[in-house]
């Protein structure tokens, strides 16, 4: 491979040198441009022999040509990405091989190509993760006095460092978006010449999820939780939706929006195709759920078309904010599950300083970032702004600064917001939801443990416990998988089992009728043969692993 000379079928030369490489395995030719000058040595056959030096102009154009020959080469056997930033500073002018890590959001936002456009929501969040990984990535490459300003100054070291950051401060959900978020940009960067490695790529994130980590799945109601939830409900607005959630085991976005048209009464059947999974459904409606259909179902009156959706009112709620219709049902979990108890506020009513927020914010457990919000927030509301105009400076959500007033409230014992001041109702409603949160370790977001979620895990567990077929549940559900309803959704707790014992326990003898503890022992008890075990006592007596695994031989999983 090198300089080549080529010789025409009639027995003359071309007159510009050409050069010869192999890339990846593949040869590769190329025209020099370079004039032959001079007399082309020769064997006594006329074949070229480059071996052989020529004479003074042959040679001068030789160089000239392996001259061009290396940079040809070099250009060829050039990292494609290489090229790639090349051809976009020759075409733009911009140089964007360093692209700093402040722009990573900006790549996020504009150039990738989506569907539809990320919510307000989700764009917030994303944008909030690029600033934590460049904040991060700046200190700990100035812990070694180096700078880490761009994509390229990103080393696998530090990228190793923030993950092992971000899985001690996040849940592992929350872990996994993010480290997928910043790897996929680095992918993409690389792939279009804007990034030289990705520094994410070695990461693994099988078997991650553990301890504190772990994504808490909400929690079934049994029995009697449930009873009292129906009863806590009924005087509500949202009760129709408690029946239509715990009677079908549908997501609450899919009982806002059910229409007639999904609804066969006379069939006793729901039809319909879920908004998350796009799977169609079919579920029967059960005893309380038909009163409720009954007395919803659509009568023209006046003449007007009766609205197609069957509960018209929560669609619009749901339509215009959700978060109003996942809130509304929380206090009911707390007083069904806990109690109708009335936790007392932690708000001082007096407004004053308990503690100065400087001193107790470092111990908070929360991270840089955020204790450095919370008192840019703070400095912001007591020199008289307006929640909603330091949203706007700050760029996050109003929402966003309602939390951290709530936080700040918690740590100091001053009241800030007026509402916390002005109604206890409100403060004790707050702490009703907290009570539906698992806390998961200083600085983390509570898991919500109880919600609207929760019917469909009661639903799947009281299914289950009354012998409807795993497939059958899992079709009526909307699961892909029969292994997603059995490790996701049936997580039957202690409750569960002690109910379960109640009632295989009751009229036998340590059961009595309650009042066989004021009677004799008798001195011969009578021999009775016990009947032979049943296939339903056999699995009543296997703990909820065992069911699971009986469940997963029965169906060959």
């Amino acid at each position: 491979m090198g300089l080549k000379i080529i010789k025409n079928a009639d027995g003359t030369f071309r007159n510009t040198w050409y050069g010869r490489i192999s890339v990846k395995g593949k040869k590769r030719e190329s025209n020099l441009n370079i004039p032959i000058s001079g007399v082309i040595p020769v064997d006594e056959s006329g074949n070229v022999r480059l071996t052989a030096k020529g004479d003074e102009t042959f040679e001068r154009s030789r160089k000239a040509a392996q001259k061009a020959f290396d940079a040809w080469r070099r250009e060829t056997q050039k990292d494609p990405a290489e090229l790639q930033r090349k051809a976009h500073k020759a075409r733009t002018g911009e140089d964007l091989e360093g692209m700093p890590l402040s722009k990573l959001y900006d790549e996020w936002r504009n150039n990738v190509i989506r569907a539809k456009d990320p919510s307000s929501a989700w764009s917030k969040m994303v944008k909030n993760w690029f600033g934590v990984f460049a904040e991060f990535a700046q200190k700990e490459a100035n812990k070694h006095h180096k700078r880490c300003e761009t994509v390229n100054d990103v080393t696998p070291e530090i990228a190793s460092a923030w993950f092992n950051y971000i899985k001690a401060t996040y849940t592992w959900e929350t872990v996994l978006k993010m480290k997928h978020l910043i790897s996929g940009t680095f992918t993409r960067l690389q792939a279009n010449g804007l990034a030289r490695i990705n520094p994410l790529k070695k990461i693994q994130l099988r078997g991650g999820g553990n301890g504190e980590n772990k994504k808490v799945s909400r929690k079934a109601l049994n029995a009697e939780e449930t009873e009292r939830m129906f009863e806590y409900a009924r005087d509500t607005k949202i009760y129709p939706l408690v029946v239509a959630a715990a009677c079908t085991g549908m997501r609450i976005g899919d009982v806002c929006n059910l229409k007639w048209s999904d609804v066969d009464l006379s069939g006793g059947l729901i039809d319909c195709v879920t908004a998350k999974a796009g799977v169609r459904v079919t579920i029967p409606i059960f005893g309380r759920l038909r009163d409720v259909l009954n007395e919803y179902a659509p009568v023209p009156g006046d003449g007007s078309a009766p609205s197609p959706y069957v509960f018209p009112e929560a669609q619009a709620h749901y339509a215009r904010n959700k978060h109003y219709i996942i809130q509304a049902v929380k206090p009911l979990f707390a007083r069904a599950v806990f109690g109708n108890t009335e936790p007392e506020t932690e708000i001082s009513e007096t407004g004053e300083v308990q503690r100065e927020l400087s001193e107790v914010i470092a111990n908070s457990g929360f991270t840089e970032r955020k204790q450095s919000r919370l008192m840019d927030v703070y400095a912001r509301f007591k020199a008289g702004q307006r929640p909603i105009d330091i949203a706007a400076q700050l760029n996050v959500a109003r929402s966003q600064i309602s939390m951290d007033l709530r936080d700040i409230e918690k740590l100091t014992g001053q009241t800030l917001r007026p509402m916390a001041k002005i109604s206890k109702l409100r403060a004790d409603r707050i702490d009703l939801i907290e009570q539906t949160r698992q806390k998961r370790g200083i600085g983390k977001v509570a898991a919500s443990i109880y919600g609207w979620h929760s019917f469909r895990h009661t639903f799947v567990v009281f299914a289950l416990k009354a012998g409807v077929p795993v497939e059958d549940v899992r079709r009526i559900v909307g699961h892909g998988e029969a292994e997603t309803t059995l490790e996701n959704y049936y997580n039957p707790e202690k409750k569960h089992a002690a109910e379960r014992m109640r009632r295989h326990m009751s009229g036998t003898v340590l059961d009595g009728d309650g009042t066989s503890h004021n009677r004799q022992i008798p001195v011969s008890i009578p021999t009775v043969t016990a009947p032979a075990p049943t296939i339903d006592n056999l699995i009543s007596n296997l703990t909820d692993e065992q069911r699971k695994e009986l469940a997963r031989k029965l169906l060959g999983l």
